[in-house]
């Protein structure tokens, strides 16, 4: 290949160089031995690295050497780059299947939808995803005080629900029209109800199976609080298999709900959260993880679910990593299985958002992948019943991503 041949030229003249530095005090002055030093060591660190390099396409290359001429002072920023980017797999000894792979031509069709805000996976492991039809949220949406300001242009018009096949990604239903005005989070919980939370509502919304009337709604319509029975902007729920749930509240408020299964409020955990984005729960640890999204970190704390003397209570640290969280990055979303942690990022950088797994209890990073084309602004993320399958959903452009899981 001609990239190829140039480049071994290059490293062949590199290399010429440095003997005449070596073997040229005349010309280089005292200080030749030094600089020609220098100038091998650096050669051989740029052999090793182009042989990492031959095995890659070109434009993946070009990426990794801008990686290289970032200085230390900006490794906060390295660990959240893709691996693509940074040449950097998983852990030594974390095998190499735990890494995400993505399913390709998959879905089958091309979806017709708004921004993709929502993806969860229905009692049959199809995943189902959230949509904001021909509604963006854009700087005029809301006010300063979290007040939707295109209330008279009414709901959604558009289905803004749709379930697609697991195999194949093909229609398999879609419901939702006029019913939501700027939705954000979904969940479908062990029965088959579907969740909903709309930011411009300040709403929570419980669906039963097979209806499009909501069996409960919590917050009021268009108004906007932080009491009891007032939401501002809630983003998510999470789902117990009893029936207590949890909602994070959300871009105002900086605090999680606690609610019994008939709707009742249970508690609230209020922490220095900067954005509570998006949940999940493992009820088997009674963990519930939190992405604190402009905070840039992951919390995890007991969810409270486990009754009796010395039970964890709602709101306590869960693990090693506690409440106070861990840095590592712009987080959008969670899910989990098991002991492993999914969640997607978003970045200021064009191109460098990605997936990373992580271990539960300690929040160290496992692997990071993305998508063959790259992740432009995932918002979402959510595992199959079975743990075999993660969905990723893009709020732009809005795609829906299928990753195997091991």
């Amino acid at each position: 290949m001609p990239f190829r041949r140039r480049e071994a030229k290059g490293i062949t003249g590199f290399l010429h160089f440095s003997i005449f530095c070596l073997w040229s005090p005349v010309i280089m002055g005292k200080y030749a031995n030094v600089v020609a030093v220098g100038l091998i060591g650096l050669l051989c660190l740029l052999d090793g690295y182009s042989a990492r390099r031959l095995k890659t396409e070109q434009a993946e290359i070009e990426q990794r050497q801008l990686l290289n001429i970032l200085p230390s002072w900006l490794e906060r920023l390295r660990n959240n780059l893709p691996s693509s980017l940074t040449g950097r797999s998983a852990s030594a000894d974390v095998p190499a299947a735990t890494k995400p792979a993505e399913v390709l031509n998959w879905p089958s069709i091309e979806l017709d939808v708004g921004q993709i805000t929502g993806v969860a996976v229905d009692d049959k492991s199809n995943p189902v995803i959230l949509h904001r039809g021909n509604v963006k949220w854009d700087g005029g949406s809301f006010d300063s005080s979290g007040q939707y300001n295109r209330i008279d242009d009414g709901p959604i018009k558009n289905d803004t629900i749709v379930t697609l096949d697991a195999a194949t990604g093909s229609l398999l239903d879609h419901w939702g029209s006029n019913l939501f005005y700027m939705p954000h989070g979904l969940e479908v919980d062990a029965e088959g109800n579907t969740w909903v939370t709309d930011v411009a509502l300040h709403q929570v919304f419980k669906f039963p199976k097979g209806s499009q009337v909501p069996s409960l709604t919590l917050g009021e319509a268009f108004v906007s609080g932080s009491d009891d029975k007032h939401f501002c902007k809630p983003t998510d729920v999470a789902v117990s298999s009893s029936g207590i749930f949890f909602v994070s509240d959300g871009y105002c408020n900086k605090r999680i709900l606690k609610f019994d299964a008939d709707g009742r409020l249970l508690d609230v955990f209020t922490g220095p959260f900067n954005i509570v984005h998006s949940l999940t729960l493992m009820e088997e640890k009674d963990a519930l993880c939190v992405a604190d999204r402009e905070n840039s970190r992951i919390v995890c704390i007991h969810a409270g679910l486990k009754e009796g003397p010395g039970q964890a209570k709602f709101g306590s640290p869960y693990g090693p990593a506690g409440y106070k969280g861990k840095h590592v990055g712009r987080v959008f979303a969670v899910a989990a299985k098991g002991q492993q942690l999914y969640a997607v990022f978003g970045s200021i950088f064009l191109g460098m958002s990605d997936g990373k797994t992580f271990d539960l209890d300690s929040l160290s990073t496992l692997s990071r992948w993305t998508p063959a084309n790259g992740f432009g602004s995932p918002h979402d993320v959510a595992v199959s019943r079975d743990g075999e399958a993660m969905y990723v959903v893009q709020i732009g452009p809005n795609r829906i991503h299928k990753f195997a899981l091991e």
